[in-house]
């Protein structure tokens, strides 16, 4: 997005009033038109949103733009009141280019990917194994400390229900 700021008023004319476009022309020549939809409008100033499309970005290079405001055309035809910058010029520079495709004929590319995703696929399945194992191994721990709590009640009983003998002693007196 490239944002534009202009003078609200000029000649005695209201442009928050007005259609505002943006005409250009890409690195390539072509030509086109950008109807400017969001406008922020101040005081004495109005901030225009260019969003450029991969149209104006086609190339890089220079692109060169006007701002230009217009009123409705009139009963008969004309346009009441029509007003534009000077030409201003952005440079557009190069770029990651979208629309690459690659070439089915390229089968290392594919090779080297479906390694890669076999790789990853198989690492996911080792550490997949290795959290069930930790969970299993949590599960474990938690059995073993019950029976330690149950053996440890068995051994309390105990204590308290046997009779202790010293070495010397009998049990007969």
């Amino acid at each position: 997005m490239v944002n534009i700021r202009i003078p609200r008023y000029f000649d005695g004319c209201d442009f928050s009033t007005r259609t505002c476009t943006i005409s250009y022309n890409n690195a390539l020549k072509e030509r086109g038109v950008y109807t400017v939809r969001e406008i922020k409008v101040e005081e004495d100033s109005l901030l225009l949103s260019w969003y450029i499309s991969n149209k104006v970005t086609k190339k890089s290079g220079k692109v060169y733009f006007v701002v230009e405001f217009k009123k409705e055309i009139d009963e008969r035809g004309m346009l009441s009141y029509s007003w534009s910058t000077l030409p201003a010029e952005l440079n557009v520079l190069a770029g990651l280019d979208d629309n690459i495709v690659i070439d089915e004929s390229d089968i290392s590319l594919y090779r080297s990917l479906l390694l890669s995703i076999q790789s990853t696929d198989r690492r996911v399945a080792e550490l997949m194994q290795q959290v069930g194992q930790i969970n299993n191994s949590d599960e474990k721990i938690e059995l073993i400390k019950s029976e330690i709590n149950e053996l440890k009640s068995g051994v309390e009983l105990m204590q308290q229900n046997i009779a202790y003998l010293e070495p010397n002693e009998t049990m007969e007196g």
